[in-house]
């Protein structure tokens, strides 16, 4: 983008206005004509927070606009501000149906000047470094930027780097602002980098807590790592002896498997007989309870007989009550009933017989069983006393030989988990360790000497091509942020050399960054020669300040004419280009006469 007006309203004054076009644009001429307004004017729009210092012209000024204009020419904005401290920024589209946007002037707020402005070439959400230790950081902002777009006539003569006075945090920043610009890629990597650091602090709360806890709990100095292989050993060992008396167990209950068979027979057989007995006494008391039900029906039968003979024997007399003649309706037959109830009788008492015949042969068969049962039972004693004899006593001895062996090897796992659990301390130790010695107490800016060495081949051209003295050997050096010429840094060079390296500095910077969209695409100069009076040949040189080859202001506005067509350079400067290069540039003349050409940048009243 260029710069084509800046104006400064006042209610009831006329505009101050300066126009400027693209390539090179010179305002030249005496001194108190505003100048340096103008500087203050760019600075103020691009952010300061105080306005210009009033001056007389400026009295009743109140309004300050910048009109902006891509090089296609597609797009114009213009900058309005207040003059008052900390005013906000006012952008008008002018492309766009002037719309309006209230912009903060600093990086804070939204929406703010910064980010509009940075991102019209693409330095827009940029972190930079600013302190390598604290890993401190800060976004690339507009007031940040502008120093390389920006000089007033105090840095282009300062022995500081074109970049900053590189005190305190500013050198990191500096290192990393030029780094963005000359690469593209910022340094949002601290960020992640001071997380890290965050995390270092908090391995080493870590390691310094887990080497407490390892004193105060573990106190052996011993190798976790030998002793944890020492129990492994042992534990190992007592396995396989626990297995070998698992074994001898297991032989001796195998060389005695027939005992153990012919007993374990005898012991069916005799829970079998068990079984029949108890069966054979819940059926004895079946046929008890049956033989009760059989004696209690012929009692019953017997009963009925004695009664139906009573009954027999009784007369039919009158009713006691009325003295009517009772009449039998039927006559009972006592003999038929009699001899049933025999007959009913006599099957009762077959019944009883059989039954109690089979109660008989049932308890002999159950006393018979018992017998066996008896013997059977022996046989189980006989041969329990007989295995207690031969393998209990071996038995007994193997099984606390086991629980032993078990006591022991579960004593020596608690020592094994307790040594492993030492071991596992010290493993997340070894651990922490490594990760606290990987993660770095400094960000490390990441490497850019191939881009600074091309950036160095850029100023040296414009240094040959102005004919500066031994400018074809010109370093840049990253350390001190400036140029070396000759193996002389810029900052041992007098004012005048000192301001136009300053501007060599400048402008190769914009020619590096152009092409990759990083740039403005402008740069404003003010005094880059101001400070250098040609050779008077009558006069002898002591001074380098005093000293310039004579053709080298004509080398400078010449390279600047020829160079330069397709961005803009403007420059403020006392010193006047050769007449015959005015028709090559837009030269703005302030005479602070009112009777030739433009007084000043404020109109006559």
């Amino acid at each position: 983008m260029i710069i084509k007006k800046v104006e400064v309203k006042g209610a009831g004054k006329k505009s101050a206005i300066i126009e400027f076009e693209a390539s090179l644009n010179v305002v030249a001429g005496a001194s108190d004509t505003g100048k340096s307004y103008i500087i203050k004017c760019f600075q103020f729009i691009f952010g300061a927070d105080a306005p210009p210092k009033p001056i007389e012209q400026a009295n009743g000024y109140t309004h300050l606009e910048v009109t902006f204009e891509t090089n296609d020419k597609k797009s114009r904005f213009t900058l309005s501000r207040e003059l008052r401290e900390k005013s906000d920024i006012t952008c008008i589209e002018l492309t766009n149906n002037n719309m309006a946007t209230t912009l903060k002037p600093s990086h804070k707020g939204s929406p703010n000047l910064s980010r509009f402005f940075l991102d019209q070439f693409n330095l827009g959400n940029k972190v930079l470094a600013k302190g390598k230790e604290s890993m401190n950081h800060s976004a690339l902002t507009l007031r940040i930027l502008e120093k390389i777009f920006l000089v007033d006539e105090t840095r282009i003569i300062s022995e500081s780097s074109p970049l900053g006075k590189g005190q305190n945090t500013e050198k990191t920043q500096e290192l990393s602002l030029l780094k963005t610009l000359l690469t593209g890629e910022d340094d949002s990597k601290i960020l992640d980098a001071k997380e890290d650091k965050i995390s270092k602090t908090n391995a080493k709360q870590k390691l310094d807590n887990l080497e407490d806890f390892l004193r105060q709990f573990f106190p052996s100095e011993e190798d976790a790592k030998k002793s944890l292989i020492k129990l492994d050993e042992i534990l190992q060992g007592l396995e396989i002896t626990y297995e070998q008396a698992e074994e001898e167990l297991n032989q001796l209950i195998a060389s005695n498997n027939l005992l153990v068979t012919e007993r374990n027979q005898f012991r069916d057989n005799a829970n079998s007989i068990s079984r029949m007995i108890t069966n054979d006494d819940i059926l004895i008391g079946r046929f008890r309870i049956l033989e009760k039900k059989y004696l209690s029906d012929r009692e019953r039968l017997e009963a009925n007989s004695e009664a139906v003979v009573y009954i027999e024997q009784q007369k039919i007399v009158n009713c006691p009550m009325c003295g009517s003649e009772l009449t039998e309706e039927k006559e009972i037959d006592v003999d038929t009933i009699i001899q049933g109830n025999m007959a009913e009788i006599i099957k009762l008492d077959k019944h009883i017989k059989d039954l109690r015949s089979t109660i008989r042969n049932t308890e002999n068969f159950i006393d018979k069983r018992k017998i066996e049962l008896t013997a059977y039972m022996n046989e189980v004693g006989r041969i329990d006393a007989l295995l207690e004899e031969t393998v209990g006593n071996k038995l007994k001895v193997n099984r606390k030989l086991l629980r032993d062996l078990d006591l022991t090897r579960s004593k020596f796992r608690q020592q094994r988990d307790q040594e492993k659990k030492r071991q596992n301390i010290l493993e997340e130790i070894g651990r922490l360790q490594v990760a606290y010695n990987d993660i770095s107490d400094t960000y490390k800016l990441d490497d850019f000497s191939k881009e600074t060495k091309q950036f160095s081949e850029e100023i040296k051209k414009i240094l040959v091509r102005w004919g500066f003295p031994n400018g074809n050997d010109t370093v840049f050096d990253i350390d001190t942020r400036d140029i070396v010429v000759a193996g002389k840094p810029r900052s041992h060079f007098g004012k005048g050399y000192r301001a136009i390296c300053f501007a060599a500095i400048i402008i190769g910077l914009m020619e590096y960054l152009i092409p990759k969209g990083r740039h403005p695409g402008f740069i404003i100069l003010d005094s880059p020669l101001t400070t250098y009076r040609k050779r008077d040949e009558s006069v002898e040189i002591k001074d380098e300040e005093v000293f310039l080859a004579n053709d080298l202001i004509y080398a400078f506005y010449r390279d600047l004419c020829d160079y330069y067509k397709n961005s803009q350079i403007i420059i403020f400067d006392n010193q006047e280009p050769d007449e015959c290069l005015h028709s090559e540039m837009n030269y703005i003349h302030f005479s602070k006469n009112e009777n030739i050409g433009r007084y000043g940048f404020f109109p006559i009243n």
